[in-house]
C-alpha cells in the first residue's frame, strides 16, 4: 500500500469513498440527494482546486493501482475560504448555501476519512490518519481535529486510541458530532 497526494484524475475514484464518509453532508455540499448527481458533483469538486473537497487536500491510499482509502484535511484557518466556492455555486444553482462551520483556527482539520469496505480491517484508515498527523507535525500545526458522527461509536473509539479527545459537540447538516482534538 502506498499513501500519496491525490490528483484531479483520481476524482471519480475518490467521490464514492467521500460520499460513504460524509453521507448527509454530501447533500448539503452538492445541493441534491440524488446519488448519481451527488457522485458527479463530488467528483467535480474533488477535481477542482481551491475548495474543501479539492484533490489538493486529499491523500489516497493505493493498493495495486486501486484507491482503497481517502483522507481530506486542510488548515482550519482556511475553512471559510475553502467553503466559499461551494457556497457561491450552490447559490447560483438556487440551492441553500448555508454550510455549517466544522472547524477554525490553527489546526489541521481532518474533514473526512473513508476506506473501501472490501479493504477494511487492514489499518488503511489508521495509516491515513497518521499521515495527516505527521503532516501537521512537519508543517508546525499544533493540533489535529476532526468531527466524528455520534452514530458511529467505532470511529470514535479508533480516534481515542490514536490520542484524540472530545472537546465539544456540534451539529452538522442535521447530525450530531463530537469535535475531537489531538494536541501535538
Amino acid at each position: 500500500m502506498n499513501i500519496r497526494k491525490a490528483t484531479p484524475d483520481d476524482s471519480s475514484q475518490i467521490a464514492p469513498l467521500v460520499y460513504a464518509a460524509i453521507h448527509e453532508i454530501a447533500y448539503s455540499l452538492t445541493g441534491t440527494s440524488d446519488q448519481r448527481q451527488v457522485l458527479e458533483r463530488l467528483s467535480m469538486w474533488i477535481g477542482r482546486p481551491g475548495n474543501r473537497l479539492s484533490y489538493e487536500n486529499v491523500w489516497v491510499a493505493e493498493t495495486e493501482a486501486t484507491i482503497t482509502g481517502v483522507l481530506i484535511a486542510y488548515h482550519g484557518e482556511r475553512a471559510a475560504q475553502l467553503d466559499e466556492p461551494i457556497k457561491m455555486w450552490l447559490k447560483a444553482q438556487g440551492q441553500p448555501d448555508g454550510l455549517d462551520v466544522e472547524t477554525s483556527g490553527n489546526v489541521l482539520y481532518i474533514d473526512s476519512v473513508a476506506v473501501d469496505p472490501s479493504f477494511g480491517g487492514r489499518g488503511i484508515g489508521t495509516k491515513l490518519i497518521q499521515r495527516a498527523i505527521n503532516h501537521a507535525r512537519e508543517t508546525g500545526i499544533p493540533q489535529v481535529t476532526l468531527n466524528v458522527d455520534q452514530t458511529n461509536p467505532a470511529a470514535g473509539r479508533l480516534y481515542e486510541r490514536l490520542g484524540f479527545k472530545k472537546v465539544k459537540e456540534i451539529d452538522i447538516s442535521g447530525g450530531r458530532f463530537d469535535y475531537m482534538a489531538l494536541t501535538l
